[in-house]
């Protein structure tokens, strides 16, 4: 796992912090130079983060602009310390504005008031926590920070699908001839639900363990296949083939 020192050494992260130390130590118009420096390098940061969220009825362009806004904040904001580093406060205030951009403007559906005041909440706590622990905050923690149970904090968690829907006619994946709709669970048909569950328990309980974080992460936690690569040590794009080769093992012990 690639921990939050040990990426803020990265030669970018590097120029940033010290652009912001030197600005930190300078005032009137050469601060300002400094710290449009900083913004311009911090662009790909933003750019990156902002990635993660295409294609959940956003467009890129306009996630690319709020990413910018959350970049210019962390810079006007980060205060360099010793024990501080830029990208550790950066990431969370960046992706704390993407999702309050979805959370305000691109509703698809929209949820009950109770669960849009809690995302609402959680957005404000989650970038703080994110900083201070160096490492984004667990549902626990989140559900601790605001003081409500952690089944509220997954409730609110699980409705980030309402921003963007997608028809039951789309396949599962890439090139799958499976249908979202086939896979939803037919309440006239219970005991071969039953069954399908049965066999699958055993398939899952053999999964090597890297795997079945990997699953769970992607299933259960709803991390996006960045997030889930700089946990275990490995490229999104292996991630993503790892996901695949995962659930066409499933899939062969379903149909077995």
């Amino acid at each position: 796992m690639t921990s939050a020192s040990s990426v803020s050494r990265e030669p970018q992260s590097t120029l940033i912090e010290a652009l912001l130390r030197q600005a930190s130590d300078t005032v009137g118009t050469r601060r300002a130079d400094l710290l449009c420096q900083a913004i311009v390098q911090g662009t790909a940061i933003a750019r990156s983060l902002a990635l993660r969220y295409d294609g959940r009825g956003v467009e890129r362009e306009e996630l690319f602009q709020v990413a910018y806004v959350g970049l210019v904040k962390a810079v006007q904001g980060y205060r360099p310390g010793p024990e501080t580093d830029f990208r550790s406060y950066a990431l969370p205030t960046i992706r704390g504005e993407l999702k309050r951009h979805f959370r305000d403007n691109a509703w698809t559906v929209r949820p009950p008031r109770r669960i849009q005041n809690l995302q609402a909440s959680i957005n404000a706590v989650e970038g703080e926590l994110a900083a201070r622990l160096h490492r984004w905050p667990t549902e626990q923690e989140l559900a601790d920070r605001i003081g409500v149970p952690v089944r509220d904090v997954r409730d609110a968690q699980r409705a980030f699908g309402c921003f963007h829907t997608i028809s039951l006619d789309a396949p599962v994946s890439s090139g799958s001839t499976t249908s979202l709709g086939s896979l939803v669970a037919d309440q006239e048909n219970t005991f071969e639900l039953v069954n399908q569950l049965e066999t699958l328990r055993p398939a899952v309980e053999n999964l090597a363990a890297r795997d079945k974080l990997i699953l769970r992460r992607r299933m259960i936690d709803h991390w996006s296949q960045a997030e889930i690569a700089a946990e275990i040590g490995v490229s999104q794009m292996q991630v993503s083939r790892l996901l695949r080769r995962i659930m066409s093992d499933l899939r062969s012990a379903l149909a077995a």
